[in-house]
């Protein structure tokens, strides 16, 4: 298994990225070799928020709300500085994601119940 980066694009600048097309396709290349830094593009210094770079079998969250992406993880030090420097926003993002869940896993138990009484009309 190999690794996987996430990316993140902040469309205000996004004409940054066709007018200098060879410089964000290094950049992009860069980050997810091991350089993590957030990518500056033209006059957008935060153009692309960079993840860091992960094996496949490292499993973690990420968040997008409001204006940004966090990644939920109790084990990363972003996420932790995050939870300490905005506690109401992450407090928010907490329940976001308890909320997805719970429908989810809804929509989960519906599926299931569908296909066994299909499976069952047979």
């Amino acid at each position: 298994m190999g690794y996987l980066t996430t990316f993140t694009i902040y469309n205000d600048g996004i004409d940054s990225i066709r007018d200098n097309a060879q410089e964000f396709a290094d950049k992009l290349y860069e980050a997810a070799s091991g350089g993590g830094v957030d990518i500056a593009i033209g006059s957008f210094c935060n153009l692309v928020k960079v993840q860091k770079a992960r094996h496949a079998d490292d499993h973690t969250v990420y968040m997008h709300m409001g204006n940004t992406v966090c990644e939920m993880n109790a084990y990363s030090k972003d996420t932790l500085k995050t939870m300490m420097q905005h506690p109401a926003f992450f407090e928010k993002m907490l329940d976001e994601m308890a909320r997805q869940c719970r429908m989810l896993k809804k929509q989960l138990k519906e599926y299931k119940e569908e296909k066994n009484a299909a499976n069952s009309n047979r």
